[in-house]
């Protein structure tokens, strides 16, 4: 799977969900994350405490439109969210206040995708 391929991130999410701690925090703030990967895909999945869901079955808390070259950096811990805003490779959608929380729910979901995520190349 490349980084290009949008089942490589629900399939990170999928397992981070496996995290009681993280999905409990979820649930607990009544989070959720849509996720629309832009770039040509224009796949769309949203994270909550229930699972993975394909588009947009209800409102999320925050909306993130990214690119997958940068979700990638960003879970990996690469790229900052604020510099990923800044460069225009994510755009968040939703209260400030959410955006904030994303602080303490990239490092389960950075640690599930680095599980799976590709070796860099001449690795």
């Amino acid at each position: 799977m490349t980084v290009q391929d949008p089942q490589l991130f629900t399939d990170a999410f999928r397992a981070a969900l496996t995290d009681a701690e993280f999905a409990t925090l979820l649930k607990e703030r009544d989070f959720s994350l849509q996720f629309v990967l832009t770039g040509g895909s224009g796949t769309a999945f949203l994270l909550d405490s229930d699972g993975v869901h394909d588009g947009a079955p209800r409102p999320a808390s925050l909306r993130l439109e990214v690119r997958p070259e940068a979700l990638h950096l960003i879970l990996l811990g690469r790229l900052g969210v604020t510099r990923a805003i800044i460069d225009r490779s994510l755009v968040a959608k939703g209260p400030v206040p959410r955006v904030r929380q994303l602080a303490d729910l990239l490092p389960p979901l950075g640690r599930a995708y680095a599980q799976l995520a590709p070796a860099p190349s001449g690795a």
